[in-house]
């Protein structure tokens, strides 16, 4: 915040000979005191010096010296710290200049800041107000510092406090209301700010308190909160406040316009934007404010006003970077604008920029920005000119990251997945851990390769089968050719290999003559001698540089530089033959090749004969390269619209596999998918519903006809139907364990099996579950992005199953918050005690959440697996599906033997209570049941599902007896002050808690508790 610091300046050094004047004599007054009454005092008066200062006359010559002290001893040090840091951490930041800046540059969540450096502040402010005397005008601002020092810590709560406690201490004394609001009525408006005497010159020179600055620093640490409506009052009454200081207006207006803008208001944002660039008085401020309100009116395509704004900024004379985005801006919006000649004028332009000295640093982002300004009329001139881009030396991560994500992206467009998923590779490697594309980065680089096998797989399929197709004769001739020309490329591969050698061999034998002449006449490095003239380093070594080229050349072959070079795959043979239309010869001759090369057959042995016969000649043979084909459609599909969200691919592919397969065996479910996808995307109602047509006029009988009908799956072969259970439990039992491949595996058998079953969508959000346990994906970062994408396809796909939709649309909901609550987590410990009553420190953190009521337990009985009831059996059998599907969803089981947990499940439950009521469980059990050795702790199943879990009994009877006890015991005499409404109790075995853990179904197991262990 902007503060009048011309006092810092002016203050006379006559001042600082009148404290060295002043200060013997207030030692000499203080030291007249009997030394007896000293002695006493520093023995009975423990008070910090500030209580006891305030108790004293607050003389001229006391004010003096306090003020002074205060202010360049302690203040100026401190502040002088506070903004050395966000100066450094401003210098930090590496923004994407091709998308809207953070409003500060840095950001609070990850700056990377020296918190020893902000304790260091808040400790010197600090002992500033504890030793001085509170009456001083510069204690306030001691105060802001440590609420900006906890800020930039981002420690919000202690921030907020010392804002509000600035709010309430630092008020006019003469505001009765403070007492209990902080404010008062003048001309009918609510004010609150303090009134600040701006009249004369001493007037403006004199101090202000900055309680009015805690008020927008308070504001600005509600927004880190996102506290959005709180802050809005404040503003508003801060607004129409007739004391608030007029020096304040401006920033103001930048916390108005900052709020909006993180609330990704733009419209809203550009009026206070403007007030707050015109009050501002710190150019770097207003350079950036200015670069923001550019992009805002481009956003809003006023391109003139978006290049006044660009000018503007040049006119500021920022940082280098900015001035040479600004620049790049206004290039990129003349072209826009669309004027005739306005891209060659702009690419002129740029060219001059890369020309110039003074823009070296930033010829990586000038060839970025000319490859997008051609990309969508001329993307080849676009690669070359991204290729250029990271052929510069540059230490900005960001732009190689936009780089090579502009390359990765042009080779998807064009569907080259292989050389898309190489680009993104390099793309994760390089890009910072927030960057606004993470997500689709991961994704398209973690599923492109199987996207490219799909391809690769049709068109070699193609090529066989187009090969396959030729006369006789023809074809004959054709791979004779070919396998002439492969067995020449060997040939001419295994020379240039033994050329390498025996140059490798001549330089040896030339060498050791050389070394020893040279040591003959003194040595490489003494007498005369030809190794004097040469010198020993490689690069002045002819012969040492050519054997380095031909060791090369022997290993790595005739390859053209490159990058990932050594992972390039690219023939050197070059085949000038008959080649069928439509195809290529490097695919014809990878195709032909590939059964030579898979009966293991050297490059220089290969025949006709060899390469014909992985032909598909047979009927048998062209079947099952058809087959292959319509795999690879099939699953092409499902990747494009499952796991790269591009629905308009899936939909191309499933087209092109029933014009091409029309009798394709999984065809029902091609349809209904056409139907779903369709009926996802705008104006696509006519081709959803001619799709859905089809699947209820040719299959009517189907599943996929019944999702349509009735929004439910059916199945009338019960055996059938317990087949398919079985696989089912067999896939989650998988899961459950942690085998995922296999739990996948079994899946996938079950779909090749039975087709599209009455448990398909549960099968599908197995499957979703099993990509959100093996997503690799960071989780502060756009994490488990599969897994998301994954469970909206389950929503997507059985909008009529309930049951499903909910458990998918459960999961969705704790995938989206998942980063929250990871860093919430993070910063909570809970202290439990062991079972002698000791407290530890146990890492779990706890919300106190809501939940569900349960049954009233007086009212019930539980069922048990006691040998000595007649009226129940030993063994528990879990009762046979029913028709529908099972609900709950999660398969819990019963489990006599395994060990059992007690839980009590709260709601509405404060932290003061909670934590009374694990002390007092502690404590019963230690009195009670000491020789079992029961210990409860706190858990947190979600968000909003928190518990006491009482552990380990080592069977269900041990726990069921437990359970009875408490469940008498707790209302009345353990926890009497926590209403029995509030919790709920049941039992559950260790295997069903870590199922329960895993899916977070709290009201599935609630269900199977009901239904297992309750009579009514």
């Amino acid at each position: 915040m902007n503060r009048d610091r011309s006092l810092l300046y002016i203050i006379p050094r006559a001042v600082s000979f009148l404290l060295v004047v002043t200060c013997p004599i207030a030692v000499f007054a203080q030291s007249k005191a009997p030394v007896k009454t000293q002695t006493a005092q520093k023995v009975e008066d423990r008070r910090p010096p500030s209580e006891k200062l305030a108790e004293k006359r607050f003389t001229w010559n006391r004010k003096v010296m306090q003020n002074l002290v205060t202010r360049y001893n302690y203040y100026y040090n401190a502040k002088t710290k506070l903004d050395g840091v966000v100066k450094n951490i401003a210098r930090q930041g590496l923004d994407n200049y091709n998308d809207l800046l953070p409003f500060y540059p840095y950001s609070l969540q990850d700056q990377g800041l020296n918190e020893n450096e902000l304790d260091s502040v808040i400790l010197k402010a600090s002992v500033a107000i504890q030793i001085h005397d509170p009456r001083g005008k510069w204690i306030d601002d001691c105060y802001l510092l440590i609420g900006r020092a906890y800020f930039y810590k981002s420690d919000w709560e202690n921030a907020r406090k010392t804002f509000q406690f600035m709010n309430r201490s630092f008020a006019p004394k003469k505001k009765e209301a403070y007492n209990t609001v902080v404010g008062s009525a003048e001309n009918d408006h609510i004010s609150i700010a303090t009134k600040e005497k701006r009249k004369g010159v001493i007037g403006r020179l004199k101090h202000k308190s900055v309680r009015n600055d805690a008020f927008l620093w308070n504001a600005r640490t509600l927004l880190e909160e996102k506290e959005y409506d709180e802050v809005q009052s404040l503003l508003n009454v801060l607004e129409a406040d007739p004391n608030f200081p007029r020096r304040l207006k401006g920033d103001l207006a930048e916390v108005r316009a900052y709020s909006f803008y993180k609330q990704g208001m733009y419209a809203e944002t550009m009026t206070p934007l403007r007030t707050a660039i015109s009050a501002s008085d710190n150019r770097e401020s207003r350079a950036r404010m200015s670069f923001i309100l550019g992009q805002l009116y481009a956003r809003q395509l006023q391109a003139d006003s978006a290049m006044d704004m660009f000018r503007e900024v040049i006119r500021q004379k920022p940082d280098p970077m900015m001035d040479f985005q600004a620049r790049v801006q206004i290039a990129r919006l003349n072209v826009q604008d669309g004027k005739p000649g306005s891209l060659e004028s702009s690419m002129a332009a740029l060219r001059k920029m890369a020309k110039k000295e003074r823009y070296i640093p930033f010829r990586d982002a000038i060839y970025y920005t000319m490859a997008d300004l051609v990309a969508a009329k001329d993307p080849d001139a676009a690669i070359k000119f991204l290729m250029q881009s990271l052929k510069q030396e540059s230490n900005n991560p960001m732009q190689k990251t936009l780089s090579f994500k502009a390359v990765a992206d042009i080779y998807y467009n064009q569907r080259q997945y292989r050389q898309a998923k190489d680009y993104y590779d390099s793309t994760a490697t390089v890009m910072p851990q927030d960057f606004a594309d993470a997500g689709v980065v991961n994704v398209r680089k973690a599923v492109l390769g199987d996207v490219a096998t799909r391809v690769d797989a049709i068109e070699r399929e193609d090529s066989l089968q187009h090969i396959a197709a030729m006369p006789e004769t023809e074809r004959q001739a054709f791979l004779e050719d070919m396998a002439a020309n492969i067995r020449k490329a060997a040939e001419e591969k295994r020379k240039a290999a033994a050329e390498a050698a025996g140059d490798n061999r001549s330089y040896n034998d030339n060498n050791t003559l050389a070394m020893n002449g040279a040591f003959a006449q003194g040595g490489p490095n003494g007498g005369s001698g030809p190794a004097d003239s040469q010198g020993d380093w490689y690069f002045y070594n002819a012969a040492s540089k050519s054997s380095g080229y031909s060791e090369f050349k022997r290993r790595w072959g005739n390859r053209q530089p490159g990058d990932n070079w050594r992972r390039s795959q690219q023939s050197s043979v070059n085949f000038a033959g008959n080649q069928p239309e439509g195809q290529t010869t490097d695919s014809l001759m990878a195709a032909a090749s590939a059964p030579g090369e898979a009966a293991g057959l050297p490059p220089d042995s290969v025949t006709a004969q060899s390469l014909a016969t992985g032909l598909p000649l047979t009927p048998d043979k062209l079947e099952q390269s058809r087959n292959i084909q319509m795999d690879a459609w099939f699953e092409l599909g499902k990747l494009y619209h499952d796991k790269l969200d591009a629905t308009e691919l899936a939909i191309e592919a499933y087209d092109t596999l029933l014009y091409r397969f029309p009798d394709h065996p999984r065809k029902p479910e091609v349809l209904y998918s056409l139907y779903v996808w369709h009926g996802s995307l705008k104006n696509h109602t006519a081709q959803a519903n001619r799709y859905k047509d089809m699947v209820l006029s040719q299959y009517g009988n189907t599943n996929f006809a019944n999702i349509i009908r009735f929004g439910a799956l059916k199945d009338v072969d019960e055996e059938k139907k317990q087949q398919i259970s079985t696989a089912y439990d067999s896939a989650y039992v998988a899961y459950r364990s942690g085998r995922y491949e296999l739990a996948l595996e079994r899946k996938r058998q079950a779909d090749s099996t039975f087709g599209f079953n009455y448990l398909q969508p549960k099968f599908d959000l197995l499957e979703a579950m099993v990509i959100i346990k093996t997503d690799t994906t960071d989780v502060l970062t756009d994490s488990l992005f599969l897994g998301k994408k994954a469970v909206e396809a389950v929503i997507n796909k059985y909008p009529g199953n309930e049951d499903v939709r909910k458990q998918a649309e459960a999961l969705l909901d704790a995938l989206n918050r998942k980063k929250e609550l990871v860093t919430y987590l993070a910063q909570l410990q809970l202290q439990k005690r062991d079972s002698g009553g000791t407290m530890v420190d146990e890492d779990i953190a706890i919300r106190y959440p809501w939940q569900t009521p349960r049954p009233n337990f007086d009212s019930v009985q539980l069922k048990r697996n006691n040998p000595t009831d007649p009226t129940v059996t030993a063994d528990v059998k879990v009762a046979p599906p029913p028709l529908k599907p099972v609900k709950p969803l999660t398969p819990y089981k019963l489990s006599a033997t395994n060990p059992h947990f007690v839980v009590l499940s709260f709601k509405r439950v404060s932290k003061v209570l909670l934590d009374e009521g694990l002390d007092k469980f502690t404590r019963y059990n230690a009195a009670r049941h000491a020789a079992d050795h029961i210990e409860v702790g706190s858990f947190v199943l979600s968000p909003t599902e928190v518990m006491l879990v009482f552990r380990l009994f080592p069977d269900e009877n041990k726990a069921l007896d437990y359970f009875d006890e408490i469940r008498v015991e707790a209302p009345a005499n353990i926890i009497p002050r926590i209403r029995p409404t509030d919790y709920s109790m049941f039992v559950i075995s260790r295997d069903n808690f870590i199922l329960l853990n895993s899916t977070k179904d709290l009201q599935g197991y609630v269900e199977f508790f009901d239904k297992n262990y309750i009579t009514q």
